[in-house]
């Protein structure tokens, strides 16, 4: 048995539950607080992108792993819709978009999907770290989410080394610093919080 296909099925299920602790989250205290709504249609966009790159390069693993994130960004997606930070019609209206805009990538050549899915899934990470650096209210952003993202970046960028796809390394590279900047900002701000709370009168 191959490293690759060893690492394959971790990345994928890795890749599959990183974002449910944070749905989770997200229902379990009714708020979505911290969240950054334009990261939620980045990370949209990114996942189609990603789904549709897969699909063309016959990559199951970045498939699966997508389809899944994908399913809990629109659960996010709902929960900001339902909080009035995020307008049911922008939702619906970017997700229509980028499905025909990614269509039409694939229908001139799927490589350009590939690169269009590195720039989105780096950046769409953004908006979170910028909302992470200007906000102490980091409440709902979920720790175990972000650790598993440092985690499934770090196995993605081997798993993409071995078999060699640039794109699939270069976006996870790009991508670790950025999560474990969010994991380390949102640990502080939520201690902070709990020893606030605990603190005596």
């Amino acid at each position: 048995m191959t490293l690759t296909a060893v690492l394959a099925p971790i990345c994928t299920a890795i890749a599959m539950i990183l974002i449910w602790p944070q749905v989770a989250r997200v229902y379990r205290l009714n708020s979505v607080e911290g969240i950054a709504p334009i990261g939620t249609l980045h990370g949209l966009t990114g996942c189609v992108l990603w789904t549709t790159y897969g699909v063309a390069a016959g990559i199951v693993p970045v498939i699966v792993a997508n389809l899944g994130i994908g399913a809990a960004l629109l659960l996010i997606g709902a929960a900001q819709v339902r909080h009035g930070v995020l307008r049911r019609s922008v939702m619906v209206g970017w997700l229509l978009f980028v499905l025909v805009a990614t269509l039409a990538t694939v229908v001139v050549r799927s490589s350009i999907t590939g690169w269009f899915a590195t720039v989105v899934g780096v950046t769409s990470i953004v908006p979170q770290v910028v909302h992470a650096a200007r906000t102490d209210d980091l409440a709902a952003i979920s720790r175990p989410t972000y650790a598993l993202i440092c985690t499934s970046t770090a196995l993605w960028s081997l798993y993409g080394l071995l078999i060699s796809d640039l794109m699939v390394v270069v976006s996870n590279v790009l991508i670790f610093p950025c999560a474990a900047y969010i994991l380390v900002t949102a640990t502080r701000a939520q201690m902070a919080t709990a020893e606030l709370v605990t603190a005596p009168a």
